[in-house]
């Protein structure tokens, strides 16, 4: 699998074009390795894209974090379910998204083939996640992070991968202020 360098020189990797549905957001996508390092990658990518664009402190700490419990969940649960990226999108109106991408849909199998291809049409777009269960020991507390962090604002949908041929999956994703008090866009629009 071809994944993006480490980047543990202080730069980030330039996104390359990636393939966007009809009415989605703009933005950018990162392939993420597959293996322990992912949540590291992850991190250091989405971090860096973000204090590029003038995010705040705050802003960067909360979105490493939540960064790192999804791409952690995806090598966890979907590590042989490639591909594995990062997707950093905007609205245009003072929110950012982040989500991590993996092919494992097992809920979706049974979906149509147009369900995939415009997720503002999906009737499972935004699908709310389960939170931490106090009955789940050592895991499971890791969405409830992104829950928090988030003030809620996160959840899945059903998605094509941006990088490469289309392979369906899902994305689970986050978003954080993208417009600093004052402030320029985060993702300059």
């Amino acid at each position: 699998m071809k994944t993006s360098p480490d980047i543990t020189g202080g730069t980030i990797p330039a996104a390359p074009p990636s393939r966007t549905p009809a009415g989605a957001r703009p933005g950018r996508a990162w392939a993420l390795p597959r293996g322990p390092g992912c949540a590291g990658h992850a991190r250091r990518v989405l971090a860096g894209a973000l204090a590029a664009v003038g995010a705040t402190r705050d802003v960067v700490a909360d979105a490493r974090l939540m960064v790192s419990e999804l791409a952690t969940n995806a090598y966890q649960h979907a590590g042989d379910h490639g591909p594995h990226e990062l997707w950093l999108d905007h609205d245009g109106l003072g929110e950012a998204r982040c989500a991590v991408f993996d092919a494992y849909a097992e809920a979706f199998s049974d979906a149509p083939a147009d369900a995939f291809a415009d997720p503002l049409s999906d009737p499972l777009s935004d699908t709310r996640l389960p939170g931490y269960s106090w009955t789940s020991g050592d895991c499971g507390r890791g969405l409830s992070i992104v829950r928090e962090l988030s003030e809620g604002r996160w959840g899945m949908q059903r998605a094509l991968s941006r990088l490469g041929p289309p392979v369906r999956g899902k994305a689970v994703w986050f978003a954080v202020p993208a417009r600093g008090p004052g402030g320029p866009s985060l993702l300059g629009t």
